[in-house]
């Protein structure tokens, strides 16, 4: 939780500070969790891939030299896997990142917000991503309506007494009588 959503639910500056501190020491956000159970998964898998390999490899060939191909092929083929979990787990890291960003940023739609960043050949370091903060920034000026304003907005016009704007407090019942009453 954010301090203006600890602030909103009644807690004190200080409060919402000190919960605020704890969350992001002691607390993994889901997005994060989600990657490194991903993660673990896949590297579960590719274990047990490894493994019944290497049983058939076992009843299969007999042959020293066939063997030997066959386990530079699987070697190959365990690298490019690797490759591959790499750059899922990267690409999970970016999109985590950039959805913390936009939601930080108030984006009314994260989706088609995220469509006007330019994130090719992003890095993450530190949990971050150079120069998004930017890209948000001037998306912010250009594309205003991709975004919750921070103020509330004002329609002038006809304000019903006890309504937000009216300034009057809602008549008393006994008002309301006196009114039809015509007293």
């Amino acid at each position: 939780m954010t301090k203006d959503e600890l602030k909103a639910l009644g807690l004190s500056d200080e409060q919402a500070a000190k919960v605020a501190e704890d969350y992001e020491k002691n607390y993994v956000e889901k997005s994060r969790f989600t990657a490194k159970e991903d993660e673990l998964k896949a590297a579960k898998d590719e274990s047990k891939t490894a493994r019944g390999e290497l049983d058939k490899l076992k009843k299969d060939h007999k042959d020293n030299a066939e063997l030997v191909k066959q386990i530079d092929e699987l070697k190959a083929a365990a690298d490019a896997r690797d490759k591959e979990h790499a750059a899922k787990v990267k690409a999970m890291e970016i999109d985590s990142i950039v959805e913390k960003s936009l939601l930080g940023a108030k984006a009314k739609n994260t989706a088609a917000v995220r469509a006007l960043l330019k994130l090719e050949g992003a890095e993450a370091e530190d949990g971050k991503i150079k120069g998004l903060d930017d890209q948000i920034k001037k998306l912010k000026e250009s594309d205003a309506y991709l975004f919750e304003t921070e103020g509330t907005v004002r329609v002038e016009g006809l304000n019903p007494p006890g309504g937000n704007g009216g300034g009057t407090p809602a008549p008393t019942v006994q008002q309301q009588f006196e009114t039809a009453m015509g007293l």
